[in-house]
């Protein structure tokens, strides 16, 4: 009899249906393969190359493309005690637990159970007319089992399994946003370092000035009005001096809560930096779509539209009936001595049926409220593609506009370094004055600090091109178990 029961309940499951409504993945269609920017010089002439094939491909350790070992000592703190990314991978295990508990409701559920009773039967009761006091013991298995005849538990199932899809692609969207954000606020560190550095190059060059000029004011050489508007040059480069060692330091401090979990550390500590001399990589001028859409932002969002619509159907499901099975079997003696014996055998097996009439319109406005959430994951899912795309574009066009600007900006700075040096000459020679060869020292150390920033635009848009492009992330690779090996350098130690 269990036998046929089993044989009726898998053939069931196996022929189960689904209501979810059908769904192709949204097509995202554009110009692929071709040039997103030309890169051309000012006089009209294609640039030297740096790439221009639509085969994108960066390592997952992109950062090390940049040989600084602070950087890659500090991307590496930051994988292992960030919050954010330990929040990721709590909510991927947590996903992966939903997902366990969604499998176990396709299978039967199977328990043991014992149980002893001892009552009394009055003689108002009793056919005999006799007061009686029985006992009864019992001992066996319990099997219950929801037939799965519309695909509600399997959709569910399949709902779950792409939540937890999604949580995947969420660590690493959380991974990539984590290290990018590493990597240029140190590049930023080094760029408001050496600014810094600059500057306070000029206010000593502006302090010789003024005192230069008071010299000549008091012997009637120049007038008040010029050698106040060098006093206001001068104060006002200590005033951005002061305001950028301000932003240094703001700078500083959030990478040291991004890379550090040290509450010391965070207050006190000095951040180790040198200057990247690897800023010009070699990045791409196109880019395919399967290098676009398999952003983790991008997948996890498709995910999500995915979950969405599985669970319409586990919705539509309540419209109809649901058949259970259960059964039992065990022993049941008057005597607990004669419990486990063979004339104690017994067994039960039945089925029930339930189906909905009068729920107010509980069951429609579910459907109703699913219908809606899917068409909102749809709508998100083409607003994070279309931010992925305008990052992409823009990142590009950065990437060039920057690209052109630090080469303008050297070339800046290599003539204002001649003029100076030039100056020196000069004075030496004593065929020009010391404010001439200041002046000329102070266009010099702007030039220098124009290009210090044109440096670190560069940088930047090297990371934003990377983190637009994924960042190494491949799809096809096998990211659960790349998860659960990069989880074993998270500091999980609060869980002691």
């Amino acid at each position: 009899m269990m036998r046929k029961f089993f044989i009726a309940a898998l053939s069931l499951f196996f022929v189960a249906c689904s209501f979810k409504p059908w769904m192709d993945e949204p097509e995202a269609k554009f110009k692929a393969n071709v040039p997103l920017n030309e890169c051309l010089e000012q006089n009209g002439t294609k640039c030297e190359s740096r790439g221009s094939g639509a085969e994108v491909k960066f390592e997952k350790e992109w950062w090390k493309i940049f040989n600084d070992k602070n950087l890659n000592a500090l991307v590496s703190k930051a994988l292992t005690n960030s919050t954010d990314l330990r929040l990721s991978y709590l909510r991927f295990e947590q996903a992966a637990a939903s997902l366990g508990i969604n499998r176990s409701d396709l299978l039967p559920k199977v328990s043991a159970s014992a149980g002893a009773t001892r009552a009394k039967t009055p003689k108002n009761v009793s056919p005999y007319g006799t007061e009686s006091i029985n006992n009864s013991f019992n001992l066996g298995l319990n099997l219950s089992y929801e037939l799965d005849l519309w695909g509600k538990y399997r959709d569910s199932y399949s709902a779950a399994g792409k939540a937890y899809e999604a949580s995947i692609y969420d660590f690493e969207s959380a991974r990539l946003s984590i290290i990018s954000s590493v990597v240029k606020l140190y590049f930023n560190a080094i760029n408001l370092n050496n600014q810094v550095e600059v500057l306070i190059q000029t206010v000593e060059d502006y302090t010789t000035s003024y005192e230069l000029k008071q010299s000549q004011h008091r012997v009637g050489a120049i007038s008040e009005y010029e050698l106040y508007n060098y006093k206001a040059q001068l104060e006002s480069a200590r005033a951005q001096l002061t305001a950028l060692k301000a932003t240094r330091d703001s700078n500083n401090q959030a990478l040291m809560i991004l890379v550090s979990s040290d509450l010391n550390e965070i207050l006190y500590a000095t951040l180790p930096y040198t200057k990247i001399e690897n800023f010009k990589v070699e990045l791409p001028q196109g880019i395919s779509s399967e290098i676009l859409l398999q952003r983790p932002d991008i997948k996890a969002a498709l995910a999500r539209l995915e979950q969405k619509n599985y669970l319409v159907g586990v919705a539509r499901t309540a419209y109809l009936p649901s058949i259970s099975l259960t059964g039992l079997l065990g022993f049941q003696s008057t005597e607990l001595s004669k419990l486990a014996q063979g004339n104690s055998v017994a067994w039960s097996a039945g089925a029930s049926a339930l189906m909905p009439i009068f729920r107010w319109g509980e069951i429609t406005y579910n459907v109703n409220l699913a219908k809606l959430a899917k068409d909102e994951a749809y709508l998100n899912y083409e607003s994070v593609l279309k931010t992925a795309f305008g990052e992409v574009r823009t990142a590009l066009v950065q990437r060039e506009s920057a690209f052109m600007n630090e080469k303008n900006y050297a070339d800046l700075l290599d003539s204002q370094e001649k003029i100076y040096n030039l100056a020196q000459i000069r004075y030496n020679n004593g065929s020009s004055s010391l404010t001439d060869l200041l002046n000329a020292r102070q266009s010099y150390l702007n030039a220098k600090l124009n290009y210090e920033n044109s440096v670190y635009n560069l940088l930047s848009s090297v990371v934003d091109i990377i983190k637009a492009f994924g960042g190494g992330f491949n799809a096809k690779d096998d990211i659960e178990l790349n998860i659960k090996q990069e989880a074993r350098s998270l500091d999980m130690k609060f869980r002691d």
